[in-house]
């Protein structure tokens, strides 16, 4: 069933291309605290959250420990947790056992091989190359996933190589909650082409059948 596609940018690392997501409607933005290309620091991530006012602040963890995570989202600002190692990483369970201190609840987004992911608000698809997590700019098989009665469905997040001539196909074959892009709309790394940024959000709301791309969820 054809719905609003949510957009989330993530890899974001200068204020310039935060700010241009968030104008043209992106529903959460992604800063990276694992290693990375891509990475911030917590202090970096807070200022690019502050210089975007976007609906939703995501930090994108690996295998840093449940303990950390929770300071990172107190020290960053953010509201969304990325939980990108799945079975390498902490669950989700230990994740909100150690933000429960925190000013209010965040939202989890759980990769699918993560063991309790079926408890997370969102779970990631994404695709893995040797020891990288995300981030690398390669594509899933959408219609094997289409097709497989196994594979996650409601609230997904679909990453992996997504760019402005591919997402619409992705979206007609998986129909998932939001896209996830990263690597697809840069010129390096860390570092996001304009005009590809918005060649995506077209092509999104081309894939939608010319519905705004929707802001907030649920």
């Amino acid at each position: 069933m054809a719905g609003v596609t949510l957009v989330k940018v993530c890899g974001i690392t200068r204020a310039d291309d935060a700010r241009l997501a968030a104008q043209l409607g992106a529903w959460a933005l992604g800063f990276v605290l694992a290693e990375s290309p891509r990475r911030v620091d917590p202090p970096h991530a807070a200022q690019l959250i502050a210089a975007a006012r976007t609906p939703h602040a995501v930090v994108v963890v690996t295998t840093e420990p449940a303990g950390w995570i929770a300071g990172a989202l107190a020290e960053s600002g953010a509201d969304v947790v990325q939980l990108s190692a799945g079975a390498d990483g902490p669950t989700v369970t230990q994740v909100r056992e150690a933000a429960a201190g925190l000013e209010r609840r965040p939202l989890v987004i759980a990769a699918a091989g993560t063991p309790d992911a079926h408890l997370a608000d969102y779970v990631l698809l994404d695709a893995r190359t040797g020891e990288a997590y995300g981030g690398t700019g390669r594509t899933l098989d959408w219609e094997a996933l289409a097709a497989d009665p196994a594979a996650p469905a409601g609230n997904v997040v679909l990453a992996g190589g997504l760019r402005p001539d591919n997402v619409g196909a992705a979206i007609a074959a998986l129909h998932p909650t939001a896209v996830d892009v990263s690597s697809g709309v840069e010129s390096k790394p860390g570092v996001k082409d304009h005009r590809q940024v918005r060649d995506f959000f077209t092509a999104v709301v081309q894939a939608d059948g010319g519905a705004a791309v929707r802001r907030t969820a649920g």
